[in-house]
C-alpha cells in the first residue's frame, strides 16, 4: 500500500478550497430564495403574457423544482445544479421564444458566471460548451425551417447572427473563466500569504512566552541565590556556598569568585567550581587590577560587567578551558567601591545575551553585599568581644578593690555536716564571676530549688553591682565636695602667704596627713633641665 504525503502547498491548497467551498455553500441558500421571491414576481405575468404551454410548463416546473431544493435539505450539489438549471431554462426559453437576437446571450453568459463562480471552472467550460451545442442546435433547426420562434414577431437572424452570438458567448465566456480563475489564484495566494504571517506571528508568540519563561526561571535563580548567601555571617563559608550554588542552580561549566587584597591593587582567586578549579586555587591565581588586560583586570577597573561569546577572544581568554562557548564577568560591587567579581562560563553557545548582564549584576551586587554584611558583623563581634573583655577586666578590678578593702563573707545556719548536699552556685555578673553561694542541706537538692537559687544569686549579684555603684558615686560627690570647698577656700586668701597656709592646713586635716609642706622655689631647675 502507497502513501502520499502532503506538502505545505497541496495543504494551502486544500485549506484555501475548503474555505471557498464554505462561502459558496453559504451564499446558494440566499440566492434560490432570491430566485423564489422574484422569479415568483415575474412568472405570473410571463404565463399570463405567453401563448406556449411548452413555455408555461417548463417555467413552472423549474420554479417548482427550485422551491423544493430551497425548502428541503439537500446537499450543495444538486441545490446548484437546480440553480443552473433554471438559469439555463430561462436562456433556452428565450432563445426558442425570440432567437438569437433576443435576450439569451446575456442568460448564457449568467450561466457561465454562476457556473465558474459557484461550481469550478471547470464547470464555466462546460457550460460554454454545451451552450454552443444549444445555438447550434437550435440554429440548425431555425435556419433550415424545421423550427420556428414561439414568438411569431420576433426578427429573423441569419446565419451570421448565430455566429456573432456563439463568438461572444466563447469570447466573454472566457474572459470571465479566465477572470475568476486568477481571482481564485488571487485569493488562494493571498491566504497563503495571511497563513504565513499567521504562523510567524505564533512562532513570535512561542519565542516569546519561552523567552518570558526562561528570564523567569533565570530570576527565581538569582533571587534563591541571594536569598541563600543573604543568611550566612561567615565570608569563609559565603564565597564557597554561592560559587557551588551558582555552578549547580545555573548548571555553568566554571564558576569562580575574585577578591580584592589588602592593597587594593591584585584581585586574588578565591573560590572556583569546575573543571581545573582545584589547580587553579592551588595556583593563587590574580590579576594587577592597574595593569593587567584580563577581562577580570578590566571589569574591577570599570566596574561594569562584560560578555564574550567570541571563541576565538574565549581561547585567548581562557586556554585552559577548552569547553567555554561563552562567557560572562559581573563586579561585586557595594556602593562605589568593588570587592571583587564573579566569573561564569557556559559550554553552551550565545548563553550570555546582553539583556542578561543586568540579571547577573543584581545577582553579584547580593552577593557582594553578603560579603560586606559579614565583614560587618565580624568587625561588630570582634568589637563586643573586646567590649566585653574591657568590662569584665573592669568588674574583676573593681570587685577585687572592694573585697580587698573589707570582708563580704556572710553566713547562716549549722555548719556540721556541710560536705553532704552542697550546692555551689556562683555570683555572676555579665558573665564575670565575682562571688558564690554555698548551701547544704540534708535532703538532695530539687531542680525547683536549684532554679530558684539561681535566680536569687542573679538578682544578688545586681544588687551587689548597684550597690557598688552608689558607693562609687557617694564616694566621688564626697571628693568633689572636699576638693570644691579646699579650692574656695584657697582662693578667698588675700596673699600668697595666706594661699600656702590654708593649702597646708586643709590637706592636712582633711587627709590626715603628719607632715604637710610646700614650697616654691626656682633652685635646681637649670640641673634639672
Amino acid at each position: 500500500m502507497k502513501y502520499q504525503t502532503s506538502t505545505p502547498s497541496s495543504l494551502q491548497q486544500i485549506k484555501t478550497e475548503s474555505v471557498y467551498r464554505l462561502w459558496r455553500e453559504k451564499f446558494i441558500i440566499p440566492l434560490l430564495l432570491g430566485i423564489l421571491v422574484f422569479g415568483g414576481i415575474a412568472l405570473f405575468p410571463a404565463i399570463i403574457a405567453s401563448s406556449s404551454a411548452l413555455i408555461d410548463g417548463i417555467f413552472v416546473s423549474t420554479y417548482l423544482l427550485v422551491g423544493v431544493v430551497t425548502v428541503l435539505s439537500f446537499s450543495y450539489t444538486v441545490r446548484i445544479s437546480v440553480f443552473l438549471l433554471s438559469v439555463f431554462v430561462l436562456a433556452f426559453g428565450e432563445l426558442i421564444s425570440l432567437g438569437v437576437l433576443g435576450d439569451s446571450l446575456f442568460f448564457f453568459l449568467g450561466l457561465v458566471v454562476f457556473s465558474t463562480m459557484l461550481h469550478s471552472p471547470r464547470a464555466g467550460i462546460f457550460s460554454i460548451g454545451f451552450s454552443i451545442a444549444t445555438y447550434v442546435l437550435i440554429g440548425w433547426l431555425m435556419l433550415s425551417g424545421q423550427f420556428a420562434t414561439l414568438n411569431k414577431l420576433a426578427t429573423p437572424a441569419s446565419i451570421q447572427d448565430w455566429i456573432s452570438a456563439i463568438v461572444a458567448l466563447i469570447m466573454f465566456g472566457s474572459v470571465i473563466i479566465f477572470g475568476f480563475r486568477q481571482l481564485e489564484n488571487q485569493f488562494s495566494e493571498t491566504r497563503k500569504k495571511a497563513d504565513v504571517t499567521l504562523k510567524s506571528l505564533e512562532e513570535q508568540s512561542s519565542n516569546l512566552e519561552r523567552r518570558v519563561e526562561e528570564r523567569t526561571m533565570q530570576l527565581r535563580r538569582i533571587n534563591e541565590v541571594g536569598r541563600a548567601v543573604s543568611a550566612i555571617l561567615d565570608v569563609n563559608d559565603i564565597l564557597p556556598f554561592a560559587a557551588k550554588f551558582i555552578q549547580f542552580e545555573f548548571d555553568f561549566y566554571y564558576t569562580a569568585i575574585y577578591l580584592t587584597d589588602s592593597s587594593g591593587q591584585w584581585v586574588e582567586l578565591k573560590e572556583a567550581i569546575g573543571e581545573i578549579s582545584k589547580v587553579l586555587k592551588e595556583r593563587r591565581i590574580r590579576h594587577n587590577i592597574i595593569n593587567s588586560k584580563n577581562i577580570v583586570a578590566q571589569v574591577m577597573r570599570s566596574k561594569a560587567g562584560q560578555i564574550i561569546n567570541n571563541q576565538d577572544l574565549i581561547k585567548l581568554e581562557n586556554p585552559m578551558f577548552p569547553y567555554t562557548r561563552s562567557l560572562i564577568v559581573v563586579p561585586l560591587v557595594v556602593g562605589d567601591f568593588a570587592l571583587g567579581v564573579v566569573e561564569m562560563h557556559s559550554s553552551k553557545e550565545h548563553e550570555f545575551l546582553p539583556q542578561d548582564l543586568d540579571a547577573y549584576q543584581n545577582m553579584a551586587n547580593g552577593i557582594a553585599i553578603a560579603i560586606e554584611n559579614s565583614r560587618l558583623y565580624q568587625e561588630a563581634q570582634k568589637s563586643i568581644a573586646e567590649m566585653r573583655a574591657t568590662q569584665r577586666q573592669y568588674l574583676e578590678s573593681a570587685w577585687s578593690a572592694v573585697t580587698s578593702e573589707k570582708s563580704l563573707n556572710y553566713a547562716i545556719g549549722d555548719n556540721e555536716g556541710s560536705d553532704q548536699n552542697l550546692l555551689d552556685i556562683p555570683l555572676t555578673l555579665r558573665k564575670q564571676i565575682i562571688g558564690q553561694v554555698q548551701a547544704t542541706g540534708h535532703t538532695e537538692w530539687t531542680t525547683e530549688q536549684k532554679n530558684l537559687i539561681e535566680a536569687i544569686a542573679a538578682q544578688a549579684s545586681l544588687a551587689l553591682e548597684n550597690a557598688r555603684l552608689v558607693e562609687n558615686s557617694q564616694v566621688t560627690a564626697s571628693q568633689e565636695r572636699l576638693t570644691n570647698e579646699i579650692i574656695s577656700k584657697i582662693w578667698s586668701a588675700q596673699n600668697m602667704d595666706g594661699i600656702l597656709q590654708t593649702t597646708v592646713r586643709e590637706i592636712g586635716r582633711n587627709l590626715e596627713a603628719a607632715e604637710v609642706e610646700i614650697e616654691v622655689s626656682m633652685e635646681g631647675l637649670d640641673s634639672d633641665e
